[in-house]
């Protein structure tokens, strides 16, 4: 039988007993989060993002590469597509793979002449997508005003601490759009948003998961547990996450950064720790996007 959340109860595991974990690494992370106010708002590319990476396009566009990926955006999130490019010699070949869907949605290729122009994508096709972020606040407007049901896309939600790889970042959003968690809970500072480099790593997992913004993830913790969530921190002492699965019908997974995993502020908000139990014999931790995709694999599966 599924547990619901009392009132407040006493925690089961107590706060002690994580703190004096090994630094809680890649299996399992932390995060932070309550939003900044206002609409929502183009995705900041981070400060370290390359002005040739972007290819002189404005904030908050992002360039898609590759057939598959953009599919997923035709699929799911075609209003975000401004404009779909093809190299001369490959166009009849991506007009046909993407027919399905441009017919729907009345978008058209540019055909571009086939050059040795070094500065154009690989790839035989490519988009323009313009992305934005969710605020915290409107994120739980969403939740207020929906009944949040066991089998949803709500069920489990996802909440990031600090990481700083955006490559990272984009694996991680891959696997929740595989496995359908619709949000990703990021703080707005110290922590990388999105990149081109995360966009490309993502593979269209973007169409699919929005990116929630928000100030503090304690509070963004606390704020979801008044929502009947179980906090699940991944971090190395924990118990085997196969061994929870199925235990809650709100499940928020926290993941903490790639060098010092969950922070111990956020890990004494989590009710329970869950790690990815590895060979006698093994490494001492998996990489946080790797684990990422394991961890919410073990509580969803494919639902």
């Amino acid at each position: 039988m599924k547990s619901q959340r009392p009132p407040r109860p006493l925690r089961s595991s107590g706060k002690p007993s994580f703190s004096k974990t090994k630094k809680p690494n890649s299996s399992g992370q932390n995060s932070s989060g309550q939003n900044p106010a206002g609409q929502n708002r183009p995705m900041q590319s981070g400060n370290r993002t390359k002005s040739r990476e972007r290819g002189g396009m404005p904030e908050g566009h992002f360039m898609v590469e590759g057939v598959a990926a953009i599919r997923e955006y035709l699929r799911h999130k075609p209003a975000s597509i401004q404009k779909i490019f093809a190299k001369e010699r490959t166009l009849s070949k991506v007009q046909e793979e993407l027919e399905e869907f441009t017919k729907k949605t009345k978008i058209n290729l540019i055909c571009i002449p086939d050059s040795d122009d070094d500065s154009l994508p690989r790839t035989p096709a490519w988009a323009h997508v313009r992305h934005e972020t969710t605020p915290w606040e409107t994120f739980v407007s969403r939740l207020e005003k929906q009944k949040v049901s066991s089998a949803g896309p709500d069920r489990l939600v996802l909440v990031i601490d600090h990481i700083s790889d955006p490559r990272n970042l984009g694996a991680i959003v891959r696997s929740a759009a595989f496995f359908g968690v619709r949000h990703v809970i990021v703080p707005e500072k110290r922590q990388v948003l999105l990149t081109q480099a995360g966009v490309n790593t993502a593979q269209g997992g973007f169409a699919l998961t929005d990116l929630v913004v928000a100030v503090n993830v304690s509070r963004v913790l606390e704020e979801l547990k008044q929502h009947d969530y179980w906090i699940l921190g991944a971090a190395m002492g924990g118990e085997a996450v196969s061994a929870v699965r199925g235990r809650y019908d709100r499940q928020v997974l926290v993941l903490g950064s790639e060098d010092k995993g969950i922070s111990p502020t956020v890990l004494g908000r989590c009710d329970v720790v869950v790690a990815i139990p590895g060979a006698l014999k093994s490494l001492e931790s998996l990489n946080v996007s790797v684990a990422a995709g394991i961890l919410v694999h073990e509580l969803i599966g494919s639902r």
